[in-house]
């Protein structure tokens, strides 16, 4: 190792363990040596120190230790004169370095300083196990963690297209003076994240620790070693995890350090400066530490040093072809056109034909290609046929074959695919039509991919793209006929296959508002698109108490049945699901996932009181910088003479003449030099559509000169923009254009908004209207007094805007925007709070009411009054949708909701202001608001306390038979009640007390409860309903109530799989992997002969054992398939759940991978897998798929389901009816209220007191030890 390199390295080590001392000694001084010290969702504590040390570090105070071996392993720095071996010591110095980074990294997300912006910080279990099958499988033959910053963005894209063309998993950040490759993707609008294979760690070289650790952990998780067998883990990681580090720019001390920890791992580096080189192999396989210098074939270089021997999918298109870009998004303003999904008829279907049918490699496109469209057309009808034959074709392998059209088909880079059968949606990019993507390709891709793949069925292949809707619509009827017949013939295969998941119906339908963690909201079909078209977004989602942002996963687009559940609630919000989408529901037993159809009028459903959290989705806000002009139609008119003039002035300047400029950008010369005529009565002025393509070609950003435009208009003249932004007063002028507003158009110019017309009874409403207009365009409006139609005896006063401005802002923002339909405010909710509550001001002074006990707005359309309903709830006040004569009100319920409105919303309305004055409600210091309460189960945590502590009910501020009734569920406990109850009792209870503190957080809580109040089957017409997935929380909010979101399973992994026993990940059953050796004869999916019978009641053979045998590396000599106590299968870390042994309850548990709490075993799942996982044989621990707990094999050798005495209730509902039909096939039909969950028992102690308390059918069989 070069000198040079060994003293930086030395140097850098000594930085990084000093920074770790100071912040480890600041940490213990501020917070004490008991404070607890972790990573978010480990089972392996510091992994590394874990990994190389054996040591559990869990408070600041084992962090120590750790720090003094760092510290031993400080070599000094080589001697100028005295040459000496130097490569041992700069190699203890890396080690030194990971163990301080990870120490630093740790106490970062102790003073939340982790996660960083737009990074994913540590790397959970969960994501380890869920990709450990792609490692495995070859989806992701190794990962490439990238240090520092590209000389420009354009070669950083070019490094991360060539990483992700070789499926490699890219690992980004670190900086260079501190501008990062995460800065330069962003820029570049590169899409990141674990579905794109791109993974933003942080923004410095200590953070590059996370992907090390990720590395270590996987010795862990799939290697079967131990915590402190470091030799091992090391070479593991050397021979198993092909990873390598990409330094770009400048190598500092501190990333010689971090390099040096990497080279022990055996990840080479590679950088692209020159630096000293380290040839010598050993620690790695080849080089150490290599220099390329052209960008070009830097990553070319890396996989070469890491041994990586890779092959890229060779196809004849013109964009690049890899697994990396499946989930990649081709977003609205990326987009050239889209076949299918709302825009278009679509569908996809592949059969088999006789030999002469088919032409192999023949791809016909009927109809139009892409570069026909005509000019501004988007979308396009689709039909794709894909024929094909092959000697060893069956009809049960068809749909096989067509769902991999959607997986296909995402390869291409710029290709999006949603959805299949009829239901599918592809997107291509601008960038993809450019470089010469047309659709011919889509069948190019589909005989190559089809041939690459599935050659030992497919001899033949070719596809037929029809684009004229008439033969869509045509051939449609054909390919739903075959889907019919398949699901028929298929249904007995269904439940245990993958397209349990595809043919869910836990889904949303059409409009219903799905709410974003700001408060805002829209209807879900418009989510779907919004995160297809522009951007990612966060949505809101209950987490325990308390409410959180999260963002959207996956989304899926599912067919739609022909009823749904509609449930109404006590306040008047309703919400419309699928039969067996969950609700979360507070029963007298717990918080609990129902079915929608299984809900009762008894029932009380979860709803915030508040929906604002955050600003992340937030696109209006109150800082004045939001312009009037962005708001309106791109079809308005720029008049302003000053603005016009400088464009022509740069369109000189680059151009030097118009009709050069003309056809560069693609105007016609007549149509540029009329829009550019320097008149403010030119009804022929540029439209902001126009202008914004005549800036991009000039190289100017609309953001910067939107503010020069003071002067706009329709077709006919000019309005001045005396005010540029907006503020309250308009807001509260778009409040009365929505209540008593007309908006007037004129057919003879294409429907544009023409006059507003507003009229209102009160006087000085009608003025302050005036006075808006004229603050903000100068124009001075003539009142006309005329008769009410509605009653004589009351006049109304009128005015008339020119309204191409206001008109146009208001349809844009979905006021008067459709015939018979005064407003949808999904858009006016994506404003600041402030700018809401003055909206509501003009609507309230418009369309309100005051009356003694509340007041509130009143709207003739249900969905009208929903939406006022969450823009209430998005500025914290809670009201009730009422049903009046011949209008919806949305009404405040209470005296608090009534000072409420009065504050945060108020009227101008003199009448109105005076009735809110005069407003009296009766005083009681005993009311409570009946919403405003806390979950039943509170009544039990409260009897724990009072249990626990001898508190003595009769000396409380709340009566003892309150309380009482508090203890037997009799009435529900008020907050309000609750917090006089614990201010008392917070004397005598330890305030640390786990139980106390959770009442104390149901307290505060922004959650209510709102009964059911009805529940009824309707009918839906819709093809398609909808449903996404959310990580860790697994629940959104559907018209402000609590539902549960959408989950998907983990892909196919390797293990033995019988027709009674699926495989552990839960994704394939034993018809899958036949047909899949069928397809595949040298895949994953291998026949193993079972052999000579060796032990029934076990479930042992011969050759099994014999195959598992070899393929453990003879680790494992025998396995049993239905034992748990004796030889149980092994597990590789990629399990959905653990089955674990509970001796002093005489039978097993069950936790799922998605269930974060404690289990009577004292241990989470993600402990529970550090002792499971690995290939490892443990007796009493077992990884499964879901579905195999419901199979009559389960665990039969010791008694099955009967020895079952714990589950976490999701798991419960998730498996629902095939649970219930096990436990009647069993005899037992009342064996699952038997099996406790998390509500009932998290300790051993719980759990023995409740399994005697029903009776529980383990405590009398054999023991099971």
């Amino acid at each position: 190792m070069s000198k040079v390199v060994a003293t930086l390295v030395i140097r850098g080590a000594k930085k990084i363990v000093k920074e770790a001392e100071d912040f480890l000694n600041k940490a213990v001084k501020e917070k004490q040596e008991a404070q607890k010290l972790e990573f978010p969702e480990t089972a392996f504590y510091l992994p590394m120190a874990n990994a190389l040390l054996g040591v559990q570090v869990k408070t600041l105070k084992d962090a120590r230790p750790v720090l003094e071996h760092a510290r031993s392993l400080l070599p000094g720095e080589p001697s100028e004169n005295l040459w000496l071996p130097y490569l041992g010591n700069a190699l203890d110095a890396g080690i030194a370095t990971l163990l301080a980074e990870e120490i630093i990294m740790a106490l970062r997300y102790l003073y939340g300083q982790e996660p960083q912006k737009d990074c994913n910080g540590f790397f959970t279990d969960t994501i380890i196990r869920s990709l450990g099958i792609q490692l495995v499988d070859g989806r992701m033959p190794g990962a490439a963690a990238i240090l520092g910053a590209a000389p420009d963005n354009k070669t950083a894209v070019e490094i991360i297209r060539q990483l992700q063309q070789r499926n490699i998993l890219i690992f980004v950040g670190s900086n260079v003076g501190g501008r990062s490759i995460i800065d330069q993707l962003i820029e570049e609008d590169v899409q990141m994240g674990w579905d794109n294979y791109i993974v933003p760690y942080g923004r410095d070289t200590i953070s590059a620790i996370y992907p090390l650790n990720w590395a270590i952990r996987a010795a862990l998780t799939f290697g079967g070693l131990k915590a402190g067998q470091a030799k091992k883990c090391l070479l593991y990681t050397k021979e198993r995890v092909f990873a390598f580090g990409l330094v770009l720019g400048e190598v500092d001390d501190l990333k010689y350090a971090t390099g040096a920890g990497a080279i022990n791992m055996g990840f080479p580096i590679v950088a692209d400066t020159q630096i000293p080189e380290v040839k010598p192999s050993g620690i790695t396989t080849y080089e150490a530490l290599i220099k390329e210098l052209d960008h070009k074939k830097i990553v070319a270089r890396a996989i070469e040093v890491r041994g990586l021997k890779l092959t890229v999918t060779q196809i004849p298109i013109p964009v690049p072809y890899a697994a990396a870009f499946e989930g990649e998004r081709v977003r609205r303003e990326q987009l050239c056109v889209e076949l299918g999904g709302k825009a278009s008829t679509s569908f996809e279907y592949l059969t088999t034909k006789k030999s002469e049918e088919v032409e192999d490699g023949k791809v016909e496109l009927i109809g139009s290609d892409i570069d026909k469209l005509e000019n501004g057309q988007k979308s396009l009808p689709l039909a794709i046929i894909v024929e094909v034959y092959g000697r060893k074709m069956q009809k049960d392998f068809e749909p096989i074959l067509e769902r991999q059209i959607h997986r296909f088909t995402n390869y291409a880079m710029g290709l999006m695919h949603i959805g299949q059968r009829d239901m599918n949606w592809i997107r291509i990019s601008k960038d993809a039509f450019n470089k010469g993507f047309r659709l011919k390709h889509i069948g190019i891709i589909l005989h190559a991919m089809l041939h690459q793949e599935y050659s030992a069925i497919v001899d033949k292949v070719q596809v037929k793209i029809y684009t004229k809707l008439s033969d869509v619509e045509k051939l449609l009827p054909q390919a739903k006929k075959v889907f019919d017949e398949r699901d028929e013939r298929s249904s007995g295969m269904i439940d245990e296959s993958v397209d349990t998941f595809y043919s869910c119906t836990l889904c949303v339908p059409k409009g219903e508002n799905i709410v974003f963690a700001d408060g805002s909201f829209t209807s879900i079909e418009n989510l779907i698109e919004t995160v297809v078209n522009t951007k990612d977004i966060n949505i809101l989602s209950l987490n325990g108490t308390d409410l959180c942002s999260k963002s959207v996963g996956e989304i899926f687009i599912n067919p739609a049945p022909q009823e749904l559940i509609k449930i109404i609630l006590s306040n008047g919000n309703s919400i419309v699901l699928t039969k067996n989408h969950r609700i979360l529901v507070d029963s007298k037993e717990g918080l609990d996932w129902k079915k929608a159809q299984e809900l009762k009028l008894s029932d009380y459903l979860l709803v915030p009181r508040k929906t604002s959290l955050t600003s992340i989705n937030q696109t209006y806000n109150s800082n004045g910088s939001l312009y009037l002009i962005e708001l309106l139609s791109d079809a308005t008119k720029i008049y302003d003479r000053k603005f016009i003039l400088w464009l022509k002035n740069q369109l000189k300047l680059k151009y030097k003449s118009f009709k050069k400029a003309a056809k560069q950008i693609g105007f016609r010369y007549t149509r540029l030099i009329h829009g550019l005529h320097n008149s403010s009565t030119n009804s022929r002025g540029l439209t902001i559509s126009e202008t914004k393509l005549i800036l991009k070609f000039l190289g100017v950003n609309w953001e910067e000169v939107k503010h020069k435009i003071c002067e706009v208009g329709g077709m006919m003249r000019n309005i001045s923009l005396r005010k540029l932004t907006v503020d309250g007063d308009f807001m509260y002028l778009l409040g009365l254009v929505a209540a008593d507003g007309t908006i007037r158009y004129d057919r003879r110019r294409c429907n544009f908004p023409s006059e507003v017309v507003f009229t209102n009874s009160e006087p000085e409403i009608v003025r302050r209207f005036s006075q808006i207009i004229y603050d903000f365009f100068g124009q001075e409006l003539k009142i006309k007094n005329k008769l009410r139609r509605e009653s004589r005896y009351r006049k109304t006063e009128m005015v008339r805007v020119y309204g191409p401005v206001v008109g146009s802002i208001a349809v844009n923002l979905g006021i008067r925007a459709k015939k018979g339909e005064k407003y949808r405010l999904d858009k006016i909710s994506q404003f600041a709070p402030n700018l809401i509550a003055m909206f509501l001001r003009g609507l309230f002074d418009g369309d309100g009411h005051v009356t003694k006990i509340n007041l509130g707005i009143s709207t003739k359309n249900y969905n009208e009054a929903r939406d006022i309903y969450l823009l209430m709830k998005k500025i914290g006040i809670s009201t009730t949708i009422m049903k009046a004569t011949g209008c919806y009100q949305v009404c405040t319920s209470n005296r608090y909701e009534f000072n409420k409105f009065s504050f945060l919303i108020s009227s101008y309305h003199p009448l109105k202001k005076r009735l809110i004055r005069e407003a009296r409600f009766k005083s009681d210091k005993y009311h409570v608001v009946r919403t405003e309460t806390v979950p039943w189960n509170c009544g039990n945590l409260i009897d724990h306390l009072i249990s626990k502590y001898n508190i003595v009910k009769s000396k409380q501020t709340i009566d003892r038979g309150t309380i009482y009734d508090w203890m037997i569920k009799k009435h529900r406990i008020s907050k309000e009640k609750l917090n006089l109850f614990l201010n008392k009792i917070s004397s005598q209870v330890s305030l640390n007390d786990s139980v106390f503190q959770d009442l104390l957080r149901w307290c505060q809580s922004q959650i209510t409860f709102e009964k059911v109040k009805k529940v009824e089957v309707i009918k839906y017409n819709e093809k398609e309903v909808y449903n996404f997935s959310v990580a860790d929380t697994h629940n959104y909010l559907v018209n402000g109530i609590v539902v549960k979101n959408c989950q998907s399973f983990a892909p196919n992994h390797v293990c033995i799989v019988t027709p009674e026993r699926l495989g552990l990940c839960g994704a394939f059953s034993w018809l899958d992997t036949r047909a899949s050796f069928e397809i595949i004869p040298t895949g994953p999916n291998q026949p193993v002969l079972k052999g000579q019978m060796l032990d029934e009641k076990l479930g042992q053979w011969k050759n099994i054992n014999d195959f598992v045998y070899q393929k453990s590396n003879k680790a494992i000599e025998k396995v049993s398939m239905y034992s748990l106590m004796d030889s149980p299968q092994s597990s590789c870390g990629c399990f959905e759940c653990i089955v674990a042994i509970i001796p002093e309850a005489n039978g097993f548990m069950i936790v799922n991978r998605d269930y974060p709490g404690m289990t009577p075993s004292g241990m989470t799942f993600t402990t529970l897998a550090g002792s499971v996982g690995g290939g490892v044989q443990t007796p009493g621990f077992l990884g499964v798929g879901k579905l195999y707990i419901v199979s009559k094999k389960f665990i039969s050798a010791e008694g099955g389901l009967k020895r079952l005495v714990w589950m976490p209730r999701e798991l419960k509902e998730l498996l629902g009816d095939r649970l219930k039909k096990r436990v009647k096939d069993l005899g037992e039909p009342d064996l699952i209220d038997k099996i406790a969950d998390e509500t009932q028992a998290t300790t051993q102690e719980e759990l023995l007191s409740f399994l005697r308390k029903v009776n529980h059918p383990a405590l009398e069989m054999p023991p099971i030890l």
